[in-house]
């Protein structure tokens, strides 16, 4: 038999075989490889040689152990666990359309070889998982990544949802912003940046955005946006947005009553350790933090009942008109 690959290229499947088929696990023979060289390649070649090119391979800085029980390649890219939630946080992005989640998990399950294929048998049918229906997800974060290193200003048009479960241009006009950094959120993917003619800090769904193009107008400072003169601190800002509504952030201080779950597990995941927290004789907690109250005020009635807000005032009285609003509505 012939072979349909040069044999120049030898070393090169030898690193391929190592990488899909061996681990510390699952070891290969000498005779091992030269079967997959030659059903996989169509490449035939001694024993001696094998030994040769993984030689080659190892002088070359290839993590390859070799003993009396076979051969593997020790080095991978990614170990299990990491493939696993790179994996899986690719499955719960809602921002990836199915048809990139799709061939994002074919390349991640590729990077683990043949046996990392079993760990990946929890992803049945992708019509399980909310995903977006924007397809221009990927060359969108790649345009405004560009736009954001280069300082350039960006134009897009940007989609809400109808009622026919489709997506629909807010308005006709192009929206023209200049783009400051881009961050994961609440499982969206949003871009920080300032509208052409506001000052205010606002955020975008990225795979809401169609048609992005960079211009050539050079994009605002971030320093000239209200609240940022000191630069664009995306971690101490996401602690302080638990909702993506910006204004300056205050101080906040609340008590928890009668709350059945351990509260302090959902403050810390959203606004970190930097809160303060003093525990009272009721089994509650008095939590002091800096956050935006706009967005404070939301987070505050997703817990009803069990929290209470002691100040600012302009925020308890903003929570307390919610509610009556929100019992009306129940009365009609």
């Amino acid at each position: 038999m012939e072979s349909y690959e040069p044999k120049k290229l030898l070393i090169l499947r030898i690193l391929e075989i190592l990488t899909e088929y061996s681990d510390a696990e699952h070891k290969l023979h000498q005779g091992d490889i030269i079967s997959l060289l030659k059903v996989v390649y169509g490449i035939e070649c001694e024993r001696k040689a094998v030994a040769r090119n993984i030689e080659y391979l190892q002088d070359a800085g290839y993590e390859i152990i070799s003993d009396k029980s076979g051969v593997y390649l020790a080095e991978k890219k990614f170990e299990v666990g990491e493939l696993r939630l790179l994996v899986d946080s690719v499955l719960a992005s809602r921002n990836i359309c199915k048809a990139h989640t799709k061939q994002l998990i074919e390349k991640l399950v590729k990077e683990g070889g043949k046996y990392f294929k079993n760990y990946a048998r929890h992803i049945v049918n992708l019509d399980d998982y909310i995903k977006s229906d924007g397809r221009e997800f990927f060359l969108s974060v790649e345009l405004l990544t560009e736009a954001i290193a280069a300082k350039r200003q960006v134009k897009f048009i940007y989609q809400d949802y109808g009622a026919d479960k489709k997506l629909h241009p807010r308005r006709e006009m192009p929206y023209t912003a200049s783009p400051f950094q881009l961050f994961l959120k609440n499982g969206g993917y949003y871009l920080a940046c300032a509208f052409e003619g506001h000052d205010d800090l606002a955020f975008v769904r990225v795979d809401r955005m169609t048609e992005v193009a960079v211009l050539e107008e050079r994009a605002r400072p971030v320093t000239s946006i209200k609240g940022c003169e000191n630069g664009l601190n995306l971690g101490k800002l996401q602690s302080r947005l638990p909702n993506l509504y910006y204004d300056e952030p205050q101080k906040i201080v609340f008590e928890t009553r009668n709350c059945p779950q351990n509260i302090l597990d959902y403050v810390f995941d959203t606004f970190g350790k930097e809160a303060d927290v003093e525990p009272l004789p009721s089994g509650g907690y008095r939590v002091t933090l800096m956050a935006s109250p706009r967005a404070m005020r939301f987070w505050i009635l997703s817990f009803g009942r069990y929290v209470k807000v002691l100040s600012p005032q302009s925020l308890a009285d903003m929570v307390c008109s919610d509610i009556v609003e929100m019992q009306k509505n129940y009365e009609m």
